[in-house]
Protein backbone atom coordinates (compact mmCIF):
# COMPACT_ATOMS: atom_id res chain seq x y z
CA UNK A 1 0.00 0.00 0.00
CA UNK A 2 1.22 3.75 -0.93
CA UNK A 3 0.05 6.61 1.41
CA UNK A 4 -0.60 9.94 -0.31
CA UNK A 5 -0.20 12.35 2.95
CA UNK A 6 -1.61 15.21 1.73
CA UNK A 7 -0.70 17.72 4.80
CA UNK A 8 -3.00 20.83 5.04
CA UNK A 9 -0.15 22.61 6.70
CA UNK A 10 1.70 22.61 3.29
CA UNK A 11 -1.20 23.26 1.12
CA UNK A 12 -2.19 26.53 3.56
CA UNK A 13 1.67 27.37 2.76
CA UNK A 14 1.48 26.88 -1.02
CA UNK A 15 -1.80 28.59 -0.90
CA UNK A 16 -0.22 32.04 0.29
CA UNK A 17 2.11 31.85 -2.73
CA UNK A 18 -0.86 31.51 -5.16
CA UNK A 19 0.04 27.47 -5.87
CA UNK A 20 -3.13 24.67 -5.42
CA UNK A 21 -1.24 22.16 -3.89
CA UNK A 22 -3.64 19.67 -4.89
CA UNK A 23 -2.03 19.90 -8.09
CA UNK A 24 0.56 17.84 -6.44
CA UNK A 25 -1.57 15.16 -4.84
CA UNK A 26 -3.66 14.88 -8.15
CA UNK A 27 -0.62 13.86 -9.82
CA UNK A 28 0.38 11.73 -7.58
CA UNK A 29 -3.09 9.79 -7.45
CA UNK A 30 -2.88 9.56 -11.65
CA UNK A 31 0.28 7.98 -11.64
CA UNK A 32 -0.69 5.45 -9.22
CA UNK A 33 -3.96 4.79 -10.92
CA UNK A 34 -2.22 4.57 -14.21
CA UNK A 35 0.45 1.74 -12.80
CA UNK A 36 -2.48 -0.07 -10.96
CA UNK A 37 -0.71 0.82 -7.38
CA UNK A 38 -2.59 0.12 -4.85
CA UNK A 39 -3.11 3.56 -2.51
CA UNK A 40 -4.76 5.17 0.29
CA UNK A 41 -5.11 9.59 0.49
CA UNK A 42 -3.65 10.20 4.38
CA UNK A 43 -5.26 13.76 5.01
CA UNK A 44 -4.45 13.78 8.93
CA UNK A 45 -1.68 13.49 11.18
CA UNK A 46 -3.64 11.04 12.85
CA UNK A 47 -4.57 8.71 10.19
CA UNK A 48 0.18 9.34 9.49
CA UNK A 49 0.37 8.33 13.44
CA UNK A 50 -1.84 5.43 13.22
CA UNK A 51 0.10 4.23 9.56
CA UNK A 52 2.36 1.61 9.12
CA UNK A 53 4.24 -0.27 6.82
CA UNK A 54 4.45 -0.22 2.82
CA UNK A 55 5.65 3.57 1.57
CA UNK A 56 4.75 7.00 2.27
CA UNK A 57 4.96 9.55 -0.59
CA UNK A 58 5.40 13.41 0.81
CA UNK A 59 4.73 15.39 -2.52
CA UNK A 60 6.94 18.58 -1.86
CA UNK A 61 5.95 18.49 2.12
CA UNK A 62 7.53 22.18 2.49
CA UNK A 63 5.86 22.71 5.54
CA UNK A 64 5.05 20.37 8.51
CA UNK A 65 4.14 20.72 11.84
CA UNK A 66 6.51 19.32 14.78
CA UNK A 67 3.62 16.41 15.16
CA UNK A 68 3.52 15.59 11.80
CA UNK A 69 7.65 15.53 11.67
CA UNK A 70 6.97 13.37 14.77
CA UNK A 71 4.69 11.04 12.86
CA UNK A 72 6.68 10.93 9.76
CA UNK A 73 10.15 9.34 11.62
CA UNK A 74 7.40 6.99 13.45
CA UNK A 75 6.58 6.02 10.32
CA UNK A 76 10.23 4.98 9.39
CA UNK A 77 11.05 3.46 13.18
CA UNK A 78 8.00 1.13 12.39
CA UNK A 79 10.19 -0.35 9.01
CA UNK A 80 7.98 2.38 6.62
CA UNK A 81 9.19 3.60 3.46
CA UNK A 82 9.52 7.00 2.22
CA UNK A 83 9.51 9.01 -1.09
CA UNK A 84 9.54 12.46 -0.76
CA UNK A 85 10.35 14.97 -3.56
CA UNK A 86 11.58 18.48 -3.61
CA UNK A 87 12.25 20.14 0.04
CA UNK A 88 10.26 17.83 2.87
CA UNK A 89 9.79 20.29 6.23
CA UNK A 90 12.35 22.88 5.57
CA UNK A 91 9.32 25.01 7.20
CA UNK A 92 6.99 24.89 10.55
CA UNK A 93 3.36 24.77 11.30
CA UNK A 94 3.10 28.29 10.22
CA UNK A 95 5.31 28.83 7.37
CA UNK A 96 8.68 30.05 9.26
CA UNK A 97 12.04 28.51 7.79
CA UNK A 98 13.36 25.33 9.92
CA UNK A 99 16.13 24.38 7.98
CA UNK A 100 17.33 21.16 6.61
CA UNK A 101 17.32 19.35 9.81
CA UNK A 102 14.04 17.09 9.06
CA UNK A 103 15.29 16.13 5.40
CA UNK A 104 18.76 15.02 6.87
CA UNK A 105 17.53 13.67 10.62
CA UNK A 106 13.99 12.09 9.32
CA UNK A 107 15.11 11.24 5.12
CA UNK A 108 18.67 10.70 5.62
CA UNK A 109 19.50 13.68 2.78
CA UNK A 110 21.10 16.80 2.92
CA UNK A 111 20.99 19.26 1.01
CA UNK A 112 23.75 21.20 -0.67
CA UNK A 113 22.41 23.51 -2.81
CA UNK A 114 20.05 24.18 -5.98
CA UNK A 115 20.61 24.87 -9.68
CA UNK A 116 19.00 28.96 -9.32
CA UNK A 117 22.45 29.64 -10.33
CA UNK A 118 23.81 27.28 -13.36
CA UNK A 119 21.41 28.68 -15.81
CA UNK A 120 22.35 25.81 -18.56
CA UNK A 121 21.41 22.68 -15.77
CA UNK A 122 17.89 22.09 -17.17
CA UNK A 123 18.44 18.10 -17.77
CA UNK A 124 18.22 15.64 -14.70
CA UNK A 125 20.84 12.44 -15.84
CA UNK A 126 20.40 9.50 -14.43
CA UNK A 127 22.84 7.08 -13.11
CA UNK A 128 22.43 3.37 -15.02
CA UNK A 129 21.89 0.08 -13.23
CA UNK A 130 20.85 1.52 -9.97
CA UNK A 131 18.58 0.19 -8.02
CA UNK A 132 16.27 3.18 -8.24
CA UNK A 133 16.90 4.10 -11.56
CA UNK A 134 17.26 1.19 -13.82
CA UNK A 135 14.33 1.22 -16.67
CA UNK A 136 16.72 4.16 -18.36
CA UNK A 137 19.71 3.58 -19.84
CA UNK A 138 22.77 5.36 -18.09
CA UNK A 139 23.26 9.09 -18.64
CA UNK A 140 19.94 9.63 -20.21
CA UNK A 141 19.11 13.04 -20.12
CA UNK A 142 15.80 14.38 -18.81
CA UNK A 143 15.15 18.01 -19.86
CA UNK A 144 13.77 19.60 -16.58
CA UNK A 145 11.35 22.92 -16.97
CA UNK A 146 13.26 25.83 -15.52
CA UNK A 147 10.23 27.63 -13.08
CA UNK A 148 11.34 30.64 -10.78
CA UNK A 149 11.38 29.44 -7.25
CA UNK A 150 11.00 25.63 -8.40
CA UNK A 151 14.71 25.04 -8.52
CA UNK A 152 15.75 21.01 -8.84
CA UNK A 153 17.89 20.32 -5.55
CA UNK A 154 21.65 19.16 -5.34
CA UNK A 155 21.42 16.53 -2.56
CA UNK A 156 23.82 14.24 -0.73
CA UNK A 157 23.00 10.79 0.64
CA UNK A 158 23.27 7.18 0.57
CA UNK A 159 23.99 6.30 -2.51
CA UNK A 160 23.45 8.86 -5.80
CA UNK A 161 21.50 7.81 -8.81
CA UNK A 162 20.73 10.93 -10.84
CA UNK A 163 22.11 14.73 -11.12
CA UNK A 164 21.23 18.32 -12.81
CA UNK A 165 23.54 18.51 -15.76
CA UNK A 166 23.45 20.88 -19.15
CA UNK A 167 23.08 19.18 -22.05
CA UNK A 168 27.18 18.75 -22.85
CA UNK A 169 27.54 17.13 -19.17
CA UNK A 170 29.79 19.07 -17.85
CA UNK A 171 30.65 18.11 -14.29
CA UNK A 172 31.35 21.87 -12.97
CA UNK A 173 32.96 22.17 -9.35
CA UNK A 174 30.21 23.95 -7.86
CA UNK A 175 27.58 21.18 -9.31
CA UNK A 176 28.21 18.23 -7.13
CA UNK A 177 25.30 16.26 -5.27
CA UNK A 178 23.26 14.49 -6.38
CA UNK A 179 19.49 14.85 -7.52
CA UNK A 180 18.27 11.60 -6.48
CA UNK A 181 19.11 10.02 -3.13
CA UNK A 182 18.53 6.48 -1.96
CA UNK A 183 19.46 4.61 1.13
CA UNK A 184 17.59 2.34 3.83
CA UNK A 185 17.95 1.72 7.24
CA UNK A 186 18.50 -0.84 9.70
CA UNK A 187 16.38 -4.10 9.30
CA UNK A 188 13.44 -5.60 11.31
CA UNK A 189 10.95 -8.83 10.78
CA UNK A 190 9.46 -6.66 8.23
CA UNK A 191 12.30 -4.98 6.66
CA UNK A 192 14.49 -2.15 6.70
CA UNK A 193 13.05 1.44 5.93
CA UNK A 194 13.96 2.68 2.85
CA UNK A 195 14.06 5.78 1.60
CA UNK A 196 14.28 7.65 -1.83
CA UNK A 197 14.30 11.74 -2.25
CA UNK A 198 13.19 13.18 -5.41
CA UNK A 199 15.25 16.81 -5.73
CA UNK A 200 12.76 18.26 -8.36
CA UNK A 201 9.53 19.26 -7.51
CA UNK A 202 5.64 18.01 -9.01
CA UNK A 203 5.59 21.88 -10.13
CA UNK A 204 7.94 20.35 -13.16
CA UNK A 205 6.16 17.48 -14.12
CA UNK A 206 3.64 18.94 -16.14
CA UNK A 207 6.28 19.67 -18.70
CA UNK A 208 8.62 16.83 -18.30
CA UNK A 209 8.68 13.70 -20.96
CA UNK A 210 5.94 11.45 -19.33
CA UNK A 211 7.72 8.41 -19.89
CA UNK A 212 11.45 9.65 -19.00
CA UNK A 213 9.39 10.42 -15.59
CA UNK A 214 7.54 7.87 -15.13
CA UNK A 215 10.36 4.97 -15.61
CA UNK A 216 12.25 7.18 -12.78
CA UNK A 217 9.42 7.58 -10.35
CA UNK A 218 7.88 3.75 -10.85
CA UNK A 219 11.36 2.37 -10.17
CA UNK A 220 11.81 4.50 -7.07
CA UNK A 221 8.31 4.05 -5.56
CA UNK A 222 8.73 0.35 -6.34
CA UNK A 223 12.49 -0.26 -3.94
CA UNK A 224 10.99 1.58 -1.40
CA UNK A 225 8.14 -0.87 -1.37
CA UNK A 226 10.61 -3.85 -1.16
CA UNK A 227 9.29 -4.93 -4.40
CA UNK A 228 11.87 -7.24 -6.81
CA UNK A 229 12.59 -6.50 -10.06
CA UNK A 230 14.40 -8.18 -13.12
CA UNK A 231 16.46 -6.06 -15.50
CA UNK A 232 19.63 -7.04 -18.09
CA UNK A 233 23.14 -5.58 -17.05
CA UNK A 234 24.46 -3.26 -19.06
CA UNK A 235 27.74 -4.15 -19.11
CA UNK A 236 29.45 -7.74 -18.38
CA UNK A 237 29.45 -8.85 -15.53
CA UNK A 238 30.69 -7.70 -12.84
CA UNK A 239 31.14 -4.22 -14.14
CA UNK A 240 29.10 -1.55 -13.80
CA UNK A 241 30.55 0.72 -16.50
CA UNK A 242 33.03 0.77 -19.44
CA UNK A 243 36.17 3.31 -20.86
CA UNK A 244 37.79 3.12 -23.58
CA UNK A 245 41.17 4.94 -24.40
CA UNK A 246 40.92 6.12 -28.40
CA UNK A 247 43.51 7.52 -30.34
CA UNK A 248 43.10 9.79 -33.31
CA UNK A 249 45.16 9.52 -35.87
CA UNK A 250 45.39 13.22 -36.62
CA UNK A 251 49.62 13.29 -37.18
CA UNK A 252 51.71 10.45 -38.14
CA UNK A 253 52.83 7.80 -35.66
CA UNK A 254 56.27 7.31 -33.85
CA UNK A 255 57.86 6.32 -31.12
CA UNK A 256 55.45 8.76 -28.61
CA UNK A 257 52.72 6.69 -29.79
CA UNK A 258 54.62 4.17 -28.92
CA UNK A 259 55.53 5.47 -25.48
CA UNK A 260 51.96 6.01 -25.01
CA UNK A 261 50.95 1.98 -25.31
CA UNK A 262 53.06 1.35 -22.79
CA UNK A 263 50.82 3.32 -20.52
CA UNK A 264 47.77 2.39 -21.62
CA UNK A 265 48.90 -1.19 -20.92
CA UNK A 266 50.13 -0.27 -17.52
CA UNK A 267 46.79 -0.42 -16.03
CA UNK A 268 45.89 -3.96 -18.21
CA UNK A 269 43.92 -2.23 -21.31
CA UNK A 270 44.71 -2.05 -24.93
CA UNK A 271 43.91 1.31 -27.04
CA UNK A 272 41.86 1.54 -30.00
CA UNK A 273 43.74 3.55 -32.74
CA UNK A 274 42.02 5.66 -35.40
CA UNK A 275 44.49 5.63 -38.32
CA UNK A 276 43.66 7.84 -41.41
CA UNK A 277 44.92 6.12 -44.97
CA UNK A 278 46.29 9.34 -45.94
CA UNK A 279 49.48 9.82 -43.75
CA UNK A 280 49.44 5.57 -43.72
CA UNK A 281 53.05 5.33 -45.56
CA UNK A 282 55.06 7.40 -42.73
CA UNK A 283 53.16 6.19 -40.22
CA UNK A 284 52.99 1.65 -41.04
CA UNK A 285 55.77 0.37 -39.31
CA UNK A 286 54.57 1.96 -36.31
CA UNK A 287 50.87 1.07 -36.51
CA UNK A 288 52.46 -2.47 -37.17
CA UNK A 289 53.83 -2.45 -33.76
CA UNK A 290 50.25 -1.03 -32.15
CA UNK A 291 48.42 -3.90 -33.97
CA UNK A 292 51.20 -6.24 -32.81
CA UNK A 293 51.13 -5.61 -29.08
CA UNK A 294 47.33 -6.29 -29.14
CA UNK A 295 45.84 -2.86 -29.93
CA UNK A 296 42.56 -2.55 -31.75
CA UNK A 297 43.39 -0.95 -35.34
CA UNK A 298 40.09 1.23 -36.73
CA UNK A 299 39.60 3.83 -39.55
CA UNK A 300 40.00 7.37 -39.17
CA UNK A 301 38.90 8.54 -43.18
CA UNK A 302 41.36 9.04 -45.81
CA UNK A 303 42.59 12.65 -44.85
CA UNK A 304 41.55 14.93 -42.05
CA UNK A 305 38.55 15.90 -43.69
CA UNK A 306 35.08 15.79 -42.53
CA UNK A 307 32.78 13.49 -44.81
CA UNK A 308 29.66 15.78 -43.43
CA UNK A 309 27.32 17.19 -46.06
CA UNK A 310 29.52 15.47 -49.14
CA UNK A 311 27.28 13.49 -51.78
CA UNK A 312 26.55 9.88 -50.81
CA UNK A 313 29.02 8.95 -54.22
CA UNK A 314 32.52 11.22 -52.60
CA UNK A 315 31.77 9.65 -49.20
CA UNK A 316 30.94 6.08 -50.65
CA UNK A 317 33.72 6.06 -52.80
CA UNK A 318 36.64 7.48 -49.84
CA UNK A 319 35.32 4.60 -47.38
CA UNK A 320 36.33 1.78 -50.32
CA UNK A 321 39.46 4.15 -51.24
CA UNK A 322 40.30 4.17 -47.37
CA UNK A 323 39.23 0.36 -46.42
CA UNK A 324 41.37 -0.63 -49.64
CA UNK A 325 44.60 1.19 -48.59
CA UNK A 326 44.29 0.27 -44.99
CA UNK A 327 43.18 -3.51 -45.65
CA UNK A 328 45.98 -3.63 -48.47
CA UNK A 329 49.14 -2.59 -46.63
CA UNK A 330 48.26 -5.40 -44.32
CA UNK A 331 47.51 -4.17 -40.80
CA UNK A 332 45.90 -6.00 -38.66
CA UNK A 333 42.44 -5.00 -39.11
CA UNK A 334 39.08 -6.71 -38.27
CA UNK A 335 36.66 -7.57 -41.17
CA UNK A 336 34.13 -5.46 -39.28
CA UNK A 337 36.52 -2.47 -37.75
CA UNK A 338 35.28 0.56 -36.87
CA UNK A 339 35.33 4.28 -37.93
CA UNK A 340 35.25 7.60 -36.54
CA UNK A 341 34.50 10.72 -38.56
CA UNK A 342 37.58 13.34 -38.34
CA UNK A 343 36.09 16.27 -36.50
CA UNK A 344 33.06 14.12 -35.53
CA UNK A 345 31.91 15.63 -39.42
CA UNK A 346 29.36 12.74 -40.30
CA UNK A 347 25.82 12.82 -41.68
CA UNK A 348 23.57 10.62 -42.37
CA UNK A 349 24.53 9.50 -45.54
CA UNK A 350 28.27 8.56 -44.09
CA UNK A 351 25.73 6.42 -41.47
CA UNK A 352 23.97 4.20 -43.71
CA UNK A 353 27.65 3.76 -46.23
CA UNK A 354 29.46 2.24 -43.17
CA UNK A 355 26.40 -0.05 -42.22
CA UNK A 356 26.03 -0.81 -45.81
CA UNK A 357 29.76 -1.32 -46.17
CA UNK A 358 29.80 -3.50 -42.90
CA UNK A 359 31.47 -1.48 -40.75
CA UNK A 360 31.52 -2.77 -37.08
CA UNK A 361 30.85 0.32 -35.58
CA UNK A 362 30.98 4.08 -35.49
CA UNK A 363 32.43 6.45 -33.10
CA UNK A 364 29.77 9.56 -32.90
CA UNK A 365 29.34 12.26 -31.36
CA UNK A 366 27.03 13.24 -28.28
CA UNK A 367 24.24 14.60 -29.99
CA UNK A 368 23.69 10.91 -31.32
CA UNK A 369 21.48 9.91 -28.29
CA UNK A 370 20.48 11.49 -25.25
CA UNK A 371 22.32 8.59 -23.31
CA UNK A 372 25.81 7.53 -22.16
CA UNK A 373 25.24 4.00 -23.95
CA UNK A 374 26.01 2.19 -27.16
CA UNK A 375 22.92 1.88 -29.47
CA UNK A 376 21.98 -0.11 -32.59
CA UNK A 377 21.08 2.85 -35.30
CA UNK A 378 18.29 1.73 -37.79
CA UNK A 379 18.67 -0.84 -39.76
CA UNK A 380 19.82 -0.22 -43.56
CA UNK A 381 22.09 -3.28 -44.13
CA UNK A 382 20.92 -6.84 -45.28
CA UNK A 383 19.06 -8.57 -43.07
CA UNK A 384 20.80 -11.37 -41.27
CA UNK A 385 24.38 -9.28 -41.27
CA UNK A 386 25.91 -8.22 -38.48
CA UNK A 387 24.32 -5.07 -36.79
CA UNK A 388 26.63 -1.92 -36.47
CA UNK A 389 26.63 -0.24 -33.40
CA UNK A 390 26.73 3.77 -32.19
CA UNK A 391 29.47 4.41 -29.99
CA UNK A 392 28.64 7.90 -28.52
CA UNK A 393 31.70 9.87 -27.24
CA UNK A 394 29.95 11.76 -24.39
CA UNK A 395 33.01 12.80 -22.57
CA UNK A 396 35.41 15.44 -23.75
CA UNK A 397 38.96 14.57 -24.54
CA UNK A 398 41.77 15.60 -21.85
CA UNK A 399 43.42 18.02 -24.13
CA UNK A 400 40.10 19.51 -25.29
CA UNK A 401 39.64 20.63 -21.68
CA UNK A 402 43.36 21.67 -21.16
CA UNK A 403 42.66 23.81 -24.55
CA UNK A 404 39.47 25.82 -22.64
CA UNK A 405 41.74 26.70 -19.21
CA UNK A 406 44.62 26.50 -17.93
CA UNK A 407 46.11 23.05 -17.72
CA UNK A 408 45.79 22.59 -13.82
CA UNK A 409 42.22 22.89 -13.57
CA UNK A 410 41.68 22.00 -17.25
CA UNK A 411 42.79 18.44 -16.58
CA UNK A 412 40.99 18.67 -13.30
CA UNK A 413 38.09 19.32 -15.17
CA UNK A 414 38.51 16.46 -17.17
CA UNK A 415 38.64 14.01 -14.10
CA UNK A 416 36.11 15.23 -12.61
CA UNK A 417 34.22 14.61 -15.66
CA UNK A 418 35.64 11.17 -16.21
CA UNK A 419 34.54 9.96 -12.69
CA UNK A 420 31.36 11.18 -12.95
CA UNK A 421 30.80 9.43 -16.45
CA UNK A 422 31.98 5.82 -14.91
CA UNK A 423 29.69 6.72 -11.77
CA UNK A 424 26.49 7.06 -14.27
CA UNK A 425 27.78 3.29 -15.55
CA UNK A 426 27.85 4.58 -18.93
CA UNK A 427 30.87 4.33 -21.65
CA UNK A 428 33.75 6.76 -21.11
CA UNK A 429 35.57 7.03 -24.36
CA UNK A 430 39.06 8.90 -23.62
CA UNK A 431 39.76 10.18 -26.84
CA UNK A 432 43.25 11.87 -27.31
CA UNK A 433 45.13 12.54 -30.17
CA UNK A 434 48.20 10.68 -31.44
CA UNK A 435 51.55 12.10 -30.82
CA UNK A 436 49.70 13.53 -27.45
CA UNK A 437 51.21 16.61 -25.68
CA UNK A 438 49.85 15.67 -22.38
CA UNK A 439 52.98 15.86 -20.08
CA UNK A 440 54.21 12.59 -18.05
CA UNK A 441 52.53 14.14 -14.82
CA UNK A 442 49.15 14.64 -16.11
CA UNK A 443 48.88 11.03 -17.87
CA UNK A 444 50.03 9.74 -14.26
CA UNK A 445 46.75 11.54 -13.12
CA UNK A 446 44.96 10.51 -16.08
CA UNK A 447 45.96 6.78 -15.94
CA UNK A 448 45.55 7.06 -12.13
CA UNK A 449 42.07 7.44 -12.28
CA UNK A 450 41.28 4.40 -14.66
CA UNK A 451 43.44 2.28 -12.56
CA UNK A 452 41.21 3.24 -9.50
CA UNK A 453 37.72 2.53 -11.57
CA UNK A 454 39.07 -0.90 -12.27
CA UNK A 455 36.99 -2.81 -10.06
CA UNK A 456 33.98 -1.47 -11.67
CA UNK A 457 34.88 -0.33 -15.35
CA UNK A 458 35.71 -2.94 -18.15
CA UNK A 459 39.11 -1.13 -19.88
CA UNK A 460 38.62 -2.19 -23.09
CA UNK A 461 38.27 -1.66 -26.76
CA UNK A 462 35.85 0.47 -28.98
CA UNK A 463 35.24 -3.26 -30.48
CA UNK A 464 35.04 -4.68 -27.57
CA UNK A 465 32.32 -3.38 -26.74
CA UNK A 466 30.68 -3.08 -29.85
CA UNK A 467 31.10 -7.06 -29.61
CA UNK A 468 29.84 -6.83 -26.63
CA UNK A 469 26.81 -5.21 -27.43
CA UNK A 470 25.50 -7.72 -30.08
CA UNK A 471 25.39 -10.02 -27.68
CA UNK A 472 23.68 -7.95 -24.67
CA UNK A 473 21.09 -6.99 -27.04
CA UNK A 474 20.35 -10.95 -27.94
CA UNK A 475 19.04 -11.19 -24.53
CA UNK A 476 15.59 -10.14 -22.76
CA UNK A 477 14.46 -10.51 -19.56
CA UNK A 478 10.89 -10.32 -17.95
CA UNK A 479 9.78 -10.89 -14.40
CA UNK A 480 5.85 -11.97 -13.65
CA UNK A 481 3.78 -13.60 -11.29
CA UNK A 482 1.56 -16.44 -10.41
CA UNK A 483 -0.46 -16.17 -7.58
CA UNK A 484 2.62 -15.41 -4.91
CA UNK A 485 5.03 -16.86 -7.15
CA UNK A 486 7.41 -14.88 -9.30
CA UNK A 487 8.66 -16.24 -12.40
CA UNK A 488 12.25 -14.76 -14.51
CA UNK A 489 11.44 -15.63 -18.04
CA UNK A 490 14.94 -15.29 -20.43
CA UNK A 491 14.75 -15.11 -24.12
CA UNK A 492 17.80 -15.42 -26.30
CA UNK A 493 18.48 -14.80 -29.60
CA UNK A 494 20.23 -14.90 -32.74
CA UNK A 495 22.62 -18.59 -33.24
CA UNK A 496 25.16 -20.24 -30.60
CA UNK A 497 25.72 -19.73 -27.41
CA UNK A 498 25.24 -16.36 -25.82
CA UNK A 499 29.33 -15.39 -25.41
CA UNK A 500 30.54 -12.71 -22.79
CA UNK A 501 29.32 -12.82 -19.54
CA UNK A 502 25.78 -11.04 -20.28
CA UNK A 503 23.90 -11.25 -16.58
CA UNK A 504 20.30 -10.61 -15.68
CA UNK A 505 20.68 -8.40 -12.41
CA UNK A 506 17.27 -8.42 -9.57
CA UNK A 507 16.57 -6.42 -6.84
CA UNK A 508 15.99 -8.17 -4.11
CA UNK A 509 12.85 -7.33 -1.98
CA UNK A 510 15.21 -7.25 1.47
CA UNK A 511 18.52 -6.16 2.06
CA UNK A 512 21.11 -9.52 2.19
CA UNK A 513 17.72 -11.73 0.67
CA UNK A 514 19.45 -14.94 -0.92
CA UNK A 515 18.26 -15.70 -4.46
CA UNK A 516 17.32 -19.10 -5.70
CA UNK A 517 16.27 -20.19 -9.22
CA UNK A 518 14.10 -23.48 -9.46
CA UNK A 519 12.32 -24.80 -12.44
CA UNK A 520 9.61 -27.50 -12.86
CA UNK A 521 11.27 -28.85 -16.17
CA UNK A 522 14.05 -31.26 -14.53
CA UNK A 523 15.93 -30.24 -18.09
CA UNK A 524 15.63 -26.83 -17.82
CA UNK A 525 19.31 -24.69 -17.69
CA UNK A 526 20.03 -23.09 -14.59
CA UNK A 527 21.65 -20.01 -14.21
CA UNK A 528 24.08 -19.39 -12.21
CA UNK A 529 23.67 -16.70 -9.22
CA UNK A 530 25.95 -14.31 -7.99
CA UNK A 531 25.76 -11.43 -5.56
CA UNK A 532 26.27 -7.60 -7.02
CA UNK A 533 25.68 -6.05 -3.38
CA UNK A 534 23.55 -6.18 -0.60
CA UNK A 535 20.29 -4.99 -2.34
CA UNK A 536 20.66 -7.16 -5.63
CA UNK A 537 22.00 -10.58 -7.28
CA UNK A 538 22.99 -11.38 -10.62
CA UNK A 539 21.83 -14.51 -12.87
CA UNK A 540 24.52 -15.15 -15.29
CA UNK A 541 23.45 -16.37 -18.67
CA UNK A 542 26.79 -16.76 -20.32
CA UNK A 543 26.70 -19.85 -22.60
CA UNK A 544 22.76 -19.95 -22.79
CA UNK A 545 21.71 -21.58 -26.52
CA UNK A 546 18.97 -19.49 -28.13
CA UNK A 547 15.56 -20.31 -26.68
CA UNK A 548 13.40 -19.03 -23.89
CA UNK A 549 13.90 -19.91 -20.16
CA UNK A 550 11.37 -20.16 -17.13
CA UNK A 551 12.43 -19.91 -13.93
CA UNK A 552 10.52 -19.62 -10.89
CA UNK A 553 11.85 -17.12 -8.53
CA UNK A 554 12.76 -17.40 -4.52
CA UNK A 555 14.28 -15.58 -2.22
CA UNK A 556 15.31 -16.62 1.29
CA UNK A 557 15.50 -14.82 4.29
CA UNK A 558 18.57 -12.77 4.82
CA UNK A 559 21.34 -13.86 7.67
CA UNK A 560 21.01 -11.76 11.36
CA UNK A 561 23.12 -9.26 11.89
CA UNK A 562 23.84 -8.78 8.05
CA UNK A 563 26.11 -5.88 7.38
CA UNK A 564 24.56 -2.57 6.33
CA UNK A 565 25.28 -1.24 2.42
Amino acid sequence: MVLLYSSEVTANYFRALGWDFRTNVRLWEAFLQKYKVPFKVVRSVEQLEASQGGALVLPSSVALSDRERSAIAGFRARGGGVLSTWLAGVRDGVGGWRGFDFMQRVLDVGVVGDTESEEDDTFLMVYGNTPVTHHLPAGMRMWLERAKGWYPLRLQGGHMAAQMMDWSRTAGSGKLGSTIVFDERGQSDRGGSRSVALGFPERLWLSADPALLDAVVHNALMWVLHQPDVYMAAWPHPYANAAVVAVEGVDNFGALDLKFAERVESVGAKATYFVSSGNLAKSLDFVKKLGQRGHEIAYFGDSFEGFRNQSREVQSKRLRTMRQTMEGAGLPLAPDAGFRAPMDAYDVVTQQLLQEQRFGYQIAFMDASDARMPFAPPRTEPVGSAAMVMLPRTLQGPEEFLEQSDPEDGLTGFLRSLDTSMQMGGLSIVAVPNQSLLTPEQLDEIFGALQDGKSRAWLTTAGGVAGWWREHDRATATMTAEGTTLHLSVTVQGKGPIQGAAAVWVNLPERGSILRLSSRSPIQTMGKIVPIDAWRSAVLLTGLQPGVYHWELHFDKAPTNHASQ
